[in-house]
């Protein structure tokens, strides 16, 4: 039978993976091997039988030579031929086979797929068969003659993986032949002729231009075997080209037997042994004549017996039966032997006999690597017996295994690369071991998944991995190497990363890191798309910050750089804009949009920091209100790490955990412990360039001393090479060990103190170069080096450092020193006294600033700063440089402010501050305003508010004038407060306005409101709207209406009483001052809304007014600052009264996002407020509106703002009882007539759809009572409380059967009329109350027609304005207006349409109402059974 092809079949060659191997024959067992073996021939010639002259394929068959046709037998498909790959038997046994799996190793590879040779490629090869023998032979000769010398190298290498290959193959032809035959029990003559190289042909394929051979099967003559070799190459599909290539990583073998021998059974030797031993004896003699190209080398027994002392390298020799020959190698005390023989046997059974009469040349000492050799030698062992060596193999599959090993990883176990190093001899090598990762595979595929799951579903989510510090020098195994495992995975996807460390001495601020990790996102976003999308982003990005466009450009400066090509003109403009950002939350709020615009789920984002144990509390709040912004999906994973028994006492990373959970974002922990023992072996496997077979025993003992933590062991296996304990051989090309000092080794727990020791080895120069450098952190610039090597005192630090790389304690990126690990920083920063560290950094940080260009360089300004600081103040009070330490603390203070580093900006400040003498504000006055001021403005941007008070205070108290004290007081007056008001009236006064202290009467006030309306009448709208520019130079005018406008809005909270009385002398002083300035429209709209009494025709006026303030605001010259308090006037109220309540809904977001941007949070959550409120009364689904008070809640909580929090808990409880839920907030004590008001009027509204009609009236006279307590009637509230009271009037009235008329006189005189004059104003907003409120009236006085009509246009007009509720409401209580007169038919029809606008609103309680409100109704009419049960049992 003609053996199949395996390259026949081009098509199914081509969609082969190698990736996985096994073998899969189930043949039966033989006894003996003497039919299998017949007699065995010597190879005849090569002239008469391995080539015809036509070049065509032979094989051998008893002995004799057949042509092989042209045309082979096809595989059925590439899957087939994987069905039988070199993996065998996992999870199965064959028949007759009780053994285990010895060595059960995953032969899968961690590399790129094998890309295999082109159609083309392969049909020019010629299929050749040579017997093994002559292919030696002939290979040999190619490399030695043919081959360029300066190619040498690269020759041997292919000729070294070729045979490494055939090696493979005939492994697998043997361990067939031992799984499925009793070859254990063949006599050893039987298996040396077995393992015989004469017993083997090769079957290549080479192109006639190429000299490299490409090994595509071996046959075993006897018995009649094949195996198919496909062989995936990673980096060309020709093979000599794969060992030209610098990063050739290995290959993947799958061999594949294609004609398994079929034997009879048979009993049997008696005297047979019964292990793989001697198998694996002679398959390693095979293997050394095929690698080492000659026969055996012969000496003498007794120079043998000389060799029983210690190895060359000073190590103890193992047994020395079995390795006896190396010694003898070592001396170069070798012969050629004439006459080579095996080891003799008297019989089958006693191999402790041997009498050995040669010795093999080991493959080391020809310049193999010395994992080969092992690999040989080990094979070999396995015939002496009792005394093999512990290395020697237990069976042939252990071997494969470790040949699988060799073809995988050349560069670790093939081609050894070193060199001697000039220092202390010692080995280095050229090559980098492979940076693999190490007993995280689990971990790595949880992160993978996650970050899958985030790119599904477009919702951010959080891991931080904790753990114990793990990497050094080439070691995979901690928190930081982990995620970094998956960076490539995810940019595969498109995904983007962005990864950065914090540092326990910080040479920027925290909150900068985590900036500069977002500023370099914007050049992943930009650059990873095409510019259709670019200008997409820019479009979107314009919409979103509209004018406010110069923030995004000072906290991301790429993403204006990168959009430059789209808006140079906007840009430019914005690029001289010297104003900074307000504070904290305007920071936060910019990323937030930034985010909404530019994340996509087609490209996640994952945000890596690193160390967050030395974050803090400001730079984790940035990147959790990223990740937990309530507006928008950010799409984003992001991953932090920390060392869990180095986190501070308090704790940030729980608070941070506690905020994501509390915004329900989706959080995930993972806890690194240590290394488990076979992945420690993996590590020392690496490290070594060993087999992991071999390193085990040195693996178990470094497990045992370090119990897996991955820092521990890395350094206590380098403490065992500088004691010599672990050496390299050069004789036996590998890594050797004394197993019984090693396990004699104690390992310090404290590692500062095993790294302070190997620092104080090193020169005291190079020692000074790292005390130096571990003051700024794990990173020095090498500017900052270079300009201190001039001071006498680190003179030559520069080139100390570079000696400092050389010993391998810190690296050099060509702009940086850098620790290797922040353990070797501290133990060098131990180095230095602890009594002196402080005027150390002191004496480090002035040489700074004598020889540093600081001004120039910010960078080198905050590392002056922060070293000096350490001196301050028992170094610098009373020193001569007192005041120019101060002036660069302010000067880095404001710098900080600038980028966004508030927190820092503030610590600077305080030690400026702390440097002022104690007679400052008389001998410093100008530098005591300074530095205060800028304390006071940190203190409020970090939300330090006692702080910022106490240094305002000092500045209000310790200034000379009202010009020095203007700034600290409008500072002071930015969180509304009765004390907030009281202060700007005070500051009005001293600017000359004439303002009462105390509170005044409803006469006086009105009598100001009027005085204002007339002057405003007198006016055109013309004149009012063309008045000149203030002059910037009158700064009295500007500070008054700046206090007048802050007034506005705080007094309309804090003092209700007096705001209209405010609001009218604000309008007065712009109508006296006739100049136009960015707080004029405030001044009209603000004073408009006041005009908004329902029982005159004052609302008009007042809407008049306010429209000229909003003309005023877009007007371009006014800077938009005060927007969102101009919308804040306008739409609380006017806007309200005449405009789509949903229309002012979105203006009141709009609001909301302007005052995050001006950092003026409690101006946004005004917003925020009324927004809520809005959306209540204009019907939006309940479900929906509950969820989102919620996020309100939560944004309250984490901004502390107190005033959004008591609102969203008055309409939480409210939307849960229309809802029909329990409140679960809760119960405050609501101070301020504001907030009653609201609580007053939301709860009438729950009242009265929950059924208790009582309460609605008694909270209506409540309200009542306070609109007359603090003389204002806001009109919302007041058309609110009118309708919800004449309802509840009117149902009490038809329940109890009233017979007196008072209460109808009061809703016909009093009610009807605010919500008449009320739809004069808007029937958008209110025509469907009063259609309502008129239709009950009228039902009640039984005008049946005319109310029925107003139903209907109640029912028309709400449906209209998409008021839901309203809706419904309209329907039921027309339904009952039916039903009472006996329309049951019509009464049902109104029931059922309210039923479906209750659960379209999400109100379920009312739906249950409805549902028992029609079954009663079904009940009075007759042979309605079925369309009761189809109405009631309706899904909800």
């Amino acid at each position: 039978m003609v053996p199949p092809n395996p390259f026949t079949d081009i098509n199914s060659l081509n969609s082969i993976k190698a990736t996985d191997a096994r073998i899969s024959c189930k043949l039966p067992r033989s006894n003996s091997l003497d039919s299998m073996f017949g007699h065995l021939h010597s190879f005849p010639s090569v002239e008469s039988n391995g080539y015809d002259k036509q070049g065509m394929s032979h094989k051998f068959q008893n002995g004799r030579v057949q042509s092989l046709a042209k045309s082979t037998t096809q595989y059925d498909d590439a899957g087939s031929s994987l069905s039988l790959l070199c993996q065998h038997r996992k999870g199965s046994t064959l028949p007759g086979d009780t053994r285990q799996n010895v060595y059960d190793i995953d032969l899968k590879t961690s590399l790129p797929g094998p890309r295999f040779y082109p159609v083309d490629a392969v049909l020019k090869k010629e299929k050749l068969v040579m017997p093994l023998r002559e292919w030696i032979t002939y290979d040999v000769r190619e490399t030695a003659v043919k081959i360029d010398p300066s190619n040498q190298e690269k020759y041997h290498k292919a000729s070294t993986l070729r045979k490494v290959t055939i090696s493979h193959a005939i492994a697998t032809l043997l361990q067939h032949l031992a799984l499925n035959c009793q070859v254990t029990q063949c006599s050893s003559n039987d298996l040396k002729r077995l393992c015989s190289i004469d017993n083997f042909v090769i079957r290549v394929s080479t192109e006639q231009s190429d000299p490299g051979w490409e090994v595509m099967g071996v046959d075993m003559i006897n018995p009649k075997m094949q195996v198919q070799i496909l062989t995936g190459v990673y980096t060309s599909c020709n093979f000599f080209d794969a060992v030209n290539e610098e990063e050739f990583t290995g290959r993947t073998i799958t061999s594949n037997i294609i004609s398994p021998y079929v034997g009879p059974d048979s009993t049997g030797d008696p005297e047979a042994t019964n292990d793989e031993g001697m198998l694996c004896h002679f398959f390693g003699l095979l293997l050394h004549g095929l690698f080492a190209g000659e026969d055996l080398i012969g000496i003498t027994p007794q120079a043998l017996q000389k060799d029983q002392g210690t190895y060359e390298d000073g190590m103890p020799s193992p047994k020395r039966s079995s390795l006896a020959f190396f010694s003898h190698m070592r001396r170069n005390e070798f012969s050629r032997a004439t006459s080579v023989s095996g080891p003799s046997f008297n019989n089958h059974h006693d191999r402790g006999s041997l009498q050995i009469n040669w010795v093999l040349h080991p493959l080391s000492a020809i310049g193999y690597s010395g994992s080969l050799s092992q690999v040989v030698t080990n094979l070999v062992n396995c015939g002496f017996g009792h005394s093999c060596s512990g290395d020697s193999y237990p069976s042939l599959e252990m071997a494969l295994v470790d040949i699988c090993f060799l073809l995988q990883e050349p560069g670790r176990f093939l081609f050894e690369d070193f060199q001697l190093s000039p220092n202390e001899g010692r080995i280095i090598y050229s090559d980098k071991r492979s940076r693999r990762l190490y007993g995280r595979t689990a971990e790595a595929h949880l992160i993978t998944d996650t970050f899958c799951k985030v790119a599904s579903t477009g919702e951010s989510e959080a891991l931080l991995i904790s753990g114990f510090q793990g990497m050094i020098y080439f070691c995979r195994c901690g928190k930081t190497r982990l995620v970094e495992s998956i960076f490539e995975a995810i940019e595969a996807v498109d995904g983007f990363v962005v990864a950065r460390k914090f540092e326990e001495v910080p040479t920027t601020s925290p909150i900068s890191v985590v900036l500069s990790a977002f500023n370099e996102l914007c050049l992943h976003f930009f650059s990873g798309s095409t510019p259709e999308e670019v200008r997409t982003i820019y479009e979107n990005l314009v919409n979103e910050f509209g004018e406010k466009f110069h923030i995004l450009a000072r906290v991301l400066p790429n993403a204006v750089n990168m959009l430059s090509c789209c808006a140079p003109i906007l840009i430019a403009t914005n690029e001289t804009d010297t104003s900074t950002l307000s504070d904290y939350s305007t920071l936060c709020f910019t990323l937030q949009r930034f985010m909404r615009v530019v994340s996509r789920t087609s490209r996640p984002v994952m945000l890596f920091l690193d160390d967050l144990q030395w974050a803090d509390p400001t730079s984790l709040g940035l990147v959790h209100s990223v990740l937990s912004d309530i507006k928008g999906t950010n799409c984003m994973l992001f991953i932090g790490t920390y060392r869990d028994n180095e986190v501070r006492s308090d704790d940030i990373i729980s608070g941070f955990l506690d905020m994501l959970s509390h915004f329900n974002v989706m959080t995930s922990k993972i806890h690194l412990n240590g290394l488990a023992e076979s992945d420690v072996n993996s590590l020392v496997s690496d490290a070594l360039g060993t087999l992991p077979r071999l390193s085990k025993s040195l693996s178990q003992v470094v497990f045992r001393k370090t119990y897996g933590n991955p820092y521990y062991v890395l350094e206590f296996f380098r403490s065992l090479i500088l004691r010599d304990l672990v050496q390299f051989s050069l004789r036996e090309r590998r890594w050797i060990w004394d197993h019984e000092k090693i396990c004699e080794q104690n390992i310090t727990d404290n590692v500062l103190h095993l790294l302070s020791n190997k620092l104080k080895s090193i020169s005291e120069s190079t020692q000074t170069a790292l005390k130096c450098a571990s003051c700024f952190g794990m990173a020095i610039d090498k500017t900052i080096a270079n300009q201190l090597s001039a001071n006498l005192k680190f003179f030559n630090l520069s080139a100390d450092l570079d000696s400092a790389v050389e010993d391998g304690f810190i690296d050099c990126d060509g702009t940086h020193y850098r620790f290797v690990h922040d353990k070797l920083r501290i133990a060098a920063y131990e180095l230095i006294n602890a009594d002196c560290k402080g005027q150390y950094h002191f004496e480090l940080g002035m040489a700074m600033h004598s020889y540093c260009a600081i001004k120039d360089n910010i960078d080198a300004l905050f590392a002056t700063v922060d070293q000096i600081n350490h001196g301050v103040p028992s170094l610098v009070i009373g020193s001569s440089y007192q005041h120019n330490v101060a002036e660069i603390n302010y000067e880095a203070s404001v710098k900080s402010t600038h980028q966004a580093a508030f927190t820092s900006a503030f610590n600077y400040a305080k030690v400026a501050v702390s440097l002022l003498r104690d007679d400052s504000w008389a001998t410093q006055y100008s530098l005591s305003i300074k530095y205060y001021l800028q304390l006071g403005k940190s203190a409020f941007s970090c939300g330090c508010i006692n702080e910022a008070k106490a240094a305002l205070g000092k500045v209000i108290e310790g200034s000379k004038c009202l010009e020095d004290k203007i700034d600290a007081y409008f500072l002071l007056v930015a969180i509304p407060s009765l004390e907030s008001v009281r202060t700007c009236v005070h500051v009005l006064r001293l600017l000359g306005e004439d303002l009462p202290n105390e509170d005044m009467g409803s006469c006086q006030i009105n009598a100001a409101v009027s005085e204002t309306k007339e002057m405003f009448e007198r006016e055109s709208d013309e004149a009012l709207l063309r008045m000149a520019n203030l002059d910037k130079s009158d700064e009295r005018i500007e500070n008054i209406m700046k206090f007048y406008g802050h007034l506005s809005v705080i007094s309309w909270i804090t003092a209700t009483k007096m705001h209209s009385f405010y609001m009218a002398r604000f309008a007065q002083f712009c109508l006296k001052s006739r100049v136009k300035c960015k707080h004029l429209p405030s001044a009209f709209v603000g004073f408009g809304a006041c005009l908004c009494n329902l029982l005159t025709n004052e609302p008009f006026v007042g809407y008049k007014i306010g429209k000229i303030g909003l003309l005023l605001l877009n007007t371009s010259e006014l800077d938009k600052d005060e927007a969102s308090r101009v919308y804040l006037s306008y739409y609380r109220e006017l806007g309200l009264l005449f405009e789509p309540i949903q229309a002012c809904v979105d203006m009141h977001n709009r609001g909301y996002e302007l005052g995050m941007q001006v950092g003026n949070t409690s101006l946004a959550s005004f917003h925020l407020c009324l927004a809520v409120q809005r959306k209540i009364i204009s019907g939006i689904n309940l479900q929906v509106l509950k969820s989102e008070i919620e996020s309100c809640l939560k944004l309250a909580n984490l901004h502390a703002l107190t005033d959004l929090e008591v609102v969203m808990n008055i309409c939480y409880t409210n939307v849960l009882t229309l809802i029909g839920e329990q409140s679960i907030c809760p119960i405050q004590q609501v101070q301020g007539p504001r907030y009653e008001e609201i609580e007053l009027t939301q709860e009438m509204m729950s009242s009265w759809f929950s059924g208790h009609f009582d309460r609605v009236n008694y909270l209506s006279k409540k309200w009542e009572a306070l609109s007359n307590k603090i003389n204002v009637k806001n009109p919302i509230e007041a058309i609110s409380a009118a309708f919800y009271n004449g309802l509840a009037t009117m149902k009490m009235y038809r329940t109890k059967g009233y017979k007196f008329p008072q209460p109808l006189r009061h809703i016909s005189q009093r009610l009807l009329p605010v919500l008449a004059k009320a739809e004069e104003c808007s029937q958008w907003n209110f025509k469907s109350k009063a259609s309502i409120l008129r239709a009950e009236y009228l039902s009640l006085t039984s005008k049946k027609e005319k109310a029925e009509c107003e139903y209907e246009i109640a029912i028309s007009s709400a449906r209209s304005s998409k008021f839901v509720h309203e809706e419904g409401m309209a329907c039921e209580l027309a339904g009952m207006h039916y039903k009472h007169h006996g329309n049951m038919t019509k009464a049902l029809d109104f029931l059922c349409q309210s039923k479906k606008c209750y659960e379209s609103w999400g109100s379920q309680q009312k739906v249950d109402q409805m549902v028992s409100a029609i079954q009663d109704l079904l009940l009075m009419i007759p042979n309605t059974q079925c369309c009761m049960q189809d109405i009631t049992t309706a899904p909800h």
